[in-house]
């Protein structure tokens, strides 16, 4: 029987650990930092996994929106986008994700950057009539 690439990488526990790192790398980034103001860790933690594991094969247990719905309201520039790309590269290295199983993960991540990224903050809109648009300048 064929393994998932969940099962590869050997389940929750890794995908996990890569989220803990990724997180410690991304709200200590100067800037990506501002984008998750007033969001509590381990939600983002959880729910990146949980959309992760469904993704990658595991049980499917998400239940938010989509990329593309659940970052409209962030203006996510390619910049910003490749920023994260390659703090998730170091986050997986450090995680001691075997080189295939990573240039896959990362594969799957690229996979994501026409429904995040926006050329202009007026391709944004809150998910909500009330939410804000997120717009950081970069520092």
């Amino acid at each position: 029987m064929t393994q998932t690439f969940y099962e590869e990488l050997g389940g929750r526990p890794c995908l996990e650990k890569v989220h803990v790192l990724l997180y410690d790398k991304l709200l200590s980034h100067p800037w990506l930092k501002e984008f998750f103001a007033g969001n509590d860790r381990w939600h983002l933690e959880i729910q990146q996994t949980d959309f992760m594991q469904g993704l990658f094969g595991g049980p499917h247990v998400y239940g938010g929106r989509i990329p593309r719905t659940a970052h409209v309201h962030i203006f996510i520039t390619e910049e910003v986008f490749m920023i994260r790309h390659r703090l998730l590269e170091q986050a997986l290295t450090e995680a001691g994700i075997r080189q295939a199983h990573k240039e896959r993960w990362l594969d799957f991540d690229m996979g994501f950057i026409k429904a995040l990224v926006k050329t202009d903050v007026s391709e944004c809109e809150g998910r909500y009539k009330t939410e804000a648009v997120i717009a950081m300048p970069k520092p």
